[in-house]
């Protein structure tokens, strides 16, 4: 009896709520966007991203530019776009508003003048104050914030509702609550109260407001952390950008409201999807760790199953991996695949390909007097330059300009003698090609070498004529031969890549993501492998390093910085600490299970070689077959055969020809002398092939690139930091320009290989001082009188200051090596030292 009235209830119409017509089959909908009265039309457009406001709504026709352009529509969320893309209005017109209020001309009482003028915040939708004050009043971090207002600004009419004891002024309440938010939580703790009774649009206006005015005052120099902005931008991104739930068609991807099988894209993933491209088209998208790159290109291409894809990965494990994602109009391979099939076949048959350019084999190649590990080391890097490189001929430019001669010092190449080692390697080059010339390994082709004659081709390779578009992956390390290629075909091109994960320079490769002249941009900065702790580390490398003005975002999950459980991957710069850390682990746990990442690993059996070839006497009447002892590496027996102190050619060897990878083998044997062959049987009898069944997973970033894991640990051989500071602006600069682009991508790489965990250096906890962050958080202080609190800084004398809003304590992370970060409060002294003017709250 209950439910008998419901009966009267006029159902809905159908399960798309009648907006695409009467119920029962689809109908196509009547009338069209420009009926719809300019109220709703407002309405609708205030949800939609500044930047597509400008970029496509305002081109739409008169009445929508009209619209975006009117003072009135949503102002601070176009003023706070228009301010980070630097247009130079907008920035004179913001750089006012702070010397205007007081922000920048006294900077020790910024955020007391910044929380005054964001008290007296307009907004366009009806509010009641008492109201928003209700819903306020519930975040976590109100008891601070009104004892903090109650003490400082009580003499400000504009932070108290006129005339009344109710409490603080709603907008300045949110102001240091938004200031004093430790994460990204805090603030979307914020959002989730204020639904309860302003709008969406009221919301965001309100939250750009703060936003802009934050990243004004970190241009302006003025001291704060950079995760004050960071926790406020990232918000409004995922409330603008989604994920979004779509409905797959042949087609094109539509908003679902029915109980279909659903995807969750971002807006920026939409954009993508709907681009139609054509055949010169040069599509780039610029994408950050885990934001689903190769995803992306899977969903364009299932999309258009009348297509035909070409989808060129970096390597072959990439390669297979694509294989078995992708619908069958994509041909997934390497582009050293596609060069073996038209070149590099013919050196195989022939016998005549090698995996490397030796300098043990050009030395043998060289005239009389130009041989040597030294000069062969010259070439070789020439050689590995011209076949990087698109030009046609070897030329001076592919000549290094510095080689270390037989002592292993530094020296300058003069242009007669570049000239003598262009000529060696063009001759060298020359026997390369043919394929007549067999006898010497000096002479073999390399894999980069019929890479480099295919590129040479005339004409060119055409595969256009086979494929629509070429989907290319990992662009940033794409060397000029390949992007020569591919960019010459006659059919749509899209690039996709992370310029900030380009740690291959060294192997010749350009970002082609920069170098590339292109038709359309479109970026991806949304990841979904990690949440707000971790991708704000990473966010911040990429600030302090390299200044990036787009900023890294996550999802809208729980992820930590600090303590680890369960499967751990301990990542590092070298092989050195690699070994080190397999070392420690098995040392501590002979039992313990590892992985390391790689085919090879750190290659055990040639580090014990080395050890072996260490151990030879050096009598010259030892037999050559104890001379070898057992060593099974072709390159590492030459020294047991021909020297009289074999391990110190080895290293003079290294010293010449600058093998890095060699080295740090060499530097392990030291390290660890006779201990090498215990530790080498113990890890042999620890390694596991499958990482699932490990406890720990090792090895060095540039095996991990293109990896992830649950928990990640950063070991303490990357970038060097500087002495901890509190002020990014007074050593930035100098630490910045001795630091190569490479290393901040190498750390940033580590860091965003973490899912659920990251546990840092104190390197990296020092880079983000460097920015501001000193893991600070705000506490209630104690009701009970007692004795006065010391600073958790040992050498600070004072005491927490009696009849504070709050008390600032220093948080306790956890240090990669485990070790436990002392916690504690920190006096009003301190407090300013770490982050400036904030303390005056």
């Amino acid at each position: 009896e209950a439910f008998e009235d419901l009966e009267d209830v006029e159902a809905l119409p159908d399960a798309h709520f009648g907006l695409l017509g009467s119920s029962g089959s689809p109908v196509q909908p009547q009338g069209c966007v420009d009926d719809l009265p300019e109220e709703v039309l407002w309405q609708v457009l205030c949800l939609v991203p500044a930047q597509d406001l400008y970029r496509n709504v305002s081109l739409a026709c008169h009445r929508w530019k009209n619209i975006v352009h009117d003072p009135e529509f949503v102002p601070y969320k176009k003023k706070y776009y228009r301010y980070m893309m630097g247009e130079k209005d907008t920035v004179v017109e913001i750089g006012n508003t702070l010397r205007t209020s007081g922000i920048s001309s006294q900077p020790e009482h910024s955020i007391r003048k910044l929380v005054v003028l964001l008290a007296k915040h307009q907004t366009r939708a009806r509010v009641r104050p008492e109201e928003i004050l209700i819903h306020v009043r519930k975040h976590r971090l109100f008891p601070q914030t009104e004892a903090s207002i109650r003490l400082r600004f009580r003499d400000v009419e504009d932070c108290f509702n006129p005339g009344s004891e109710q409490g603080p002024n709603p907008f300045a309440a949110m102001a240091v609550i938004l200031i004093l938010s430790e994460s990204v939580a805090d603030v979307q703790a914020l959002v989730s109260l204020l639904g309860g009774c302003m709008s969406e649009v009221a919301i965001t206006e309100f939250l750009s407001h703060v936003a802009m005015l934050l990243f004004a005052m970190m241009k302006t120099n003025i001291q704060i952390s950079n995760r004050l902005h960071y926790n406020i931008y990232y918000v409004l991104h995922l409330m603008e950008n989604g994920p979004f739930s779509v409905q797959s068609s042949s087609t094109a991807f539509s908003v679902c409201f029915c109980r279909q099988p659903q995807m969750h894209l971002t807006h920026e993933e939409q954009q993508i999807l709907s681009h139609n491209i054509q055949q010169d088209h040069v599509v780039k998208i610029v994408a950050f760790a885990g934001t689903g790159k190769t995803s992306t290109l899977l969903r364009f291409a299932e999309q258009r199953p009348d297509l035909s894809f070409l989808y060129v990965a970096f390597n072959k494990s990439m390669a297979k991996e694509a294989e078995r994602r992708f619908p069958r109009n994509v041909l997934c391979k390497t582009v050293h695949s596609l060069a073996f099939n038209d070149i590099g076949k013919k050196y195989c048959a022939r016998k005549k390909l090698t995996s490397n350019l030796n300098p043990f084999a050009l030395s043998s190649v060289l005239p009389e007097g130009r041989g040597g590990l030294s000069k062969s080391k010259v070439i070789a890097m020439t050689l590995s330059t011209f076949m990087a490189s698109k030009d046609e001929s070897i030329s001076l430019g592919h000549v290094p300009s510095y080689r270390m001669d037989k002592n292993g010092v530094r020296k300058l190449i003069d242009v007669n003698e570049k000239q003598l080692f262009a000529s060696d390697a063009q001759r060298i080059w020359k026997n390369m090609k043919n394929l007549n010339v067999r006898g010497k390994e000096g002479y073999y082709m390399t894999h980069d070498g019929y890479l480099k004659l295919w590129q040479l081709q005339s004409p060119k390779p055409r595969l256009s004529d086979k494929y629509d578009v070429i989907l290319i992956d990992e662009a940033q390390d794409c060397t000029p031969a390949v992007i020569d290629v591919l960019l010459s075909q006659h059919c749509g091109k899209i690039l996709v890549g992370d310029p900030h994960q380009q740690i291959y320079t060294f192997r010749g490769a350009v970002n082609a993501l920069n170098t590339v002249e292109h038709t359309h941009i479109y970026y991806l900065t949304q990841s979904f492998r990690f949440g707000a702790e971790i991708a704000y580390v990473g966010a911040t490398i990429l600030h302090v390093g390299k200044n990036v003005r787009k900023i890294l975002v996550g999802e809208s999950v729980q992820t930590a910085v600090g303590v680890s459980q369960g499967k751990t991957a301990i990542l590092s710069r070298s092989n050195l600490t690699v070994f080190s850390e397999a070392a420690s682990l098995t040392t501590a746990n002979p039992s313990c299970r590892i992985h390391f990442v790689g085919l090879k690993g750190i290659n055990l059996n040639k580090i014990m070689d080395i050890w072996r070839l260490k151990q030879l006497k050096t009598e010259k009447k030892t037999p050559e077959g104890q001379r070898n002892n057992g060593i099974s590496d072709r390159m590492i027996r030459l020294f047991a055969r021909k020297n009289d102190d074999p391990f110190s050619a080895l290293k003079r060897y290294i010293k010449k020809t600058d093998d890095k990878e060699l080295d740090a083998k060499v530097c392990i044997v030291e390290k660890y002398g006779c201990r090498i062959p215990e530790l080498v049987k113990c890890l042999e009898r620890c390694s596991v092939c499958d990482y699932r069944t490990a406890d720990f997973i090792l090895g060095t970033v540039h095996k991990a690139k293109g990896l992830e894991f649950d928990n990640v640990v950063i070991t303490d051989d990357f970038i060097k930091d500087p002495a901890s500071h509190p002020s990014l602006h007074t050593c930035r600069e100098p630490f910045m320009s001795r630091i190569p682009p490479d290393e901040w991508n190498l750390l940033y790489v580590a860091v965003t290989r973490a899912r659920t965990t990251l546990i840092i250096t104190n390197s990296v906890r020092r880079i983000l001082n460097l920015a501001g962050e000193h893991f600070l958080i705000s506490k209630t202080p104690s009701m009970n009188a007692g004795p006065p609190v010391p600073c958790m800084v040992p050498s600070c004398p004072n005491c927490i200051s009696p009849g504070s809003a709050f008390v600032i304590k220093k948080d306790q992370k956890n240090k990669s090596n485990m070790e436990k970060k002392q916690g504690g409060p920190l006096c009003e002294k301190c407090v300013w030292k770490c982050v400036g003017p904030i303390a005056f709250l």
